[in-house]
């Protein structure tokens, strides 16, 4: 009896513990030791691996930390406006400034210790080894993305005003070995010019699915129009078969390929506002019809793959009150739900507690976990789980908020997962 006494007591201080917190109980598992994550908190960069959470910087406004594809070292944005990009190495918590005007674009080699950036309209990309030497790729880019193979670019070229009109917006690709020379580009293809249903100036970055045979992208017209619409188009790695699919929020985030196949999700709807018109869709390249997910009555506002026949979703009701910032506090706040596509079929994953909602699913195939933000839109917390939402536990306490564009919640700032099969 007494022993049963004794576990009802610690029982009972660990719900007080928990709800401490602000959260109800939760059954907690360890996070896996692999499982590691580069995050800001109070405007300085840290890093957790396991267990272990230390500081990597002090004072340096520090914005959008991005893993190698090693795990070894961490570019981020720092200073007024991000615009300043800067290099960490992990292992000895040195960093030292790349340029001065290379924060707002860039990107890691998916294969090898290269970082990209625009400067202005010019595409270069330096070694870590050698961070202050810098080799120029082209000039005259707009958006672009590494190939999946790390050995070049696919870009998009900037658009001008002229005065019959916009330049049209050539997609090239651009060899590593090609060291600069203009005659080593290749033209894949150029956007159509501007029609009744079509508009567009730029692109968003490009993405390859997993077979590497199609690429998704965003068409954007100006920006004042691509704040609510924008077209999601795919084209064939060689450039050959170009389809437009559907409107959407210029928001990078919002389409991803499944980890396997040809299967693309994003989250259609024309509107800036993600409380409104927002529902997760999955097509299958190049030929098959998306479907809507979302039930009536609700929104996605992002979402990750987990597998290839079920996509985690952040869900929550419709609202359609009033525009811009007002009435923020009464807008509903969501919660993870499980849609397995075959089928199909939702499974709510979290519950959290009044006031605060479950943002940026993540899911992590390599650990085998689920991670995510947990906020009141003031307070932040990164959470993690089994597969499916199982065990879940706060894994990081009180990281800064993302920026909110009309609850278009960019939680990429401020958090970044290492997750090696994505590299």
């Amino acid at each position: 009896m007494m022993r049963l006494i004794r576990k009802l007591g610690w029982i009972m201080v660990a719900v007080a513990l928990l709800a401490g917190l602000g959260y109800p109980a939760i059954a907690e598992a360890k996070p896996k030791d692999s499982l590691k994550a580069a995050f800001v908190r109070g405007g300085d960069l840290w890093a957790k691996a396991g267990k272990d959470e230390r500081q990597l910087t002090k004072g340096e406004a520090v914005r959008n930390p991005k893993w190698s594809f090693d795990g070894e070292w961490i570019a981020y944005s720092s200073g007024e406006g991000q615009q300043e990009l800067k290099l960490l190495e992990v292992s000895t918590g040195k960093s030292q400034l790349v340029a001065s005007t290379g924060g707002n674009n860039f990107q890691w080699s998916p294969d090898h210790n290269r970082l990209a950036f625009l400067q202005g309209q010019k595409l270069v990309w330096v070694s870590v080894n050698k961070p202050d030497r810098q080799t120029e790729v082209s000039d005259g880019i707009g958006n672009y993305s590494w190939l999946p193979d790390g050995k070049g670019f696919i870009a998009s070229s900037a658009a001008e005003l002229l005065p019959d009109g916009w330049t049209p917006v050539k997609i090239v690709e651009i060899p590593l070995a090609g060291q600069g020379d203009p005659s080593k580009v290749k033209t894949l293809f150029v956007l159509p010019k501007q029609s009744n249903d079509f508009f567009a100036v730029g692109t968003s970055i490009f993405k390859f699915s997993s077979s590497g045979k199609w690429i998704a992208f965003l068409a954007t017209p100006t920006a004042s129009l691509s704040a609510d619409g924008n077209t999601l188009c795919l084209l064939s790695s060689d450039g050959s078969v170009f389809k437009k699919v559907d409107q959407m929020a210029n928001n990078n985030e919002w389409f991803n390929w499944a980890d396997r196949g040809d299967k693309l999700a994003y989250i259609g709807g024309v509107g800036r506002e993600a409380t409104s018109n927002k529902q997760l869709k999955v097509l299958e390249a190049p030929d098959g019809k998306a479907a809507s997910y979302t039930p009536a009555g609700y929104v996605d506002q992002s979402f990750t793959w987990e597998g290839e026949q079920r996509v985690v979703v952040s869900r929550t009701k419709e609202w359609k009150g009033s525009a811009g910032g007002s009435g923020t506090a009464n807008k509903p706040l969501p919660n993870l739900v499980e849609i397995k596509l075959q089928g199909p079929r939702f499974k709510p994953l979290t519950q959290p507690p009044a006031k605060y909602g479950d943002f940026n699913p993540q899911f992590l195939a390599y650990a085998n976990q689920l991670g995510w933000v947990r906020s009141d839109r003031t307070r932040s917390d990164v959470l993690v789980a089994g597969r499916g939402g199982k065990h879940p536990l706060v894994w990081i306490k009180n990281i800064d908020a993302g920026a909110n564009f009309y609850e278009q919640w960019k939680w990429s700032e401020v958090l970044s997962f290492y997750d090696r099969t994505t590299r």
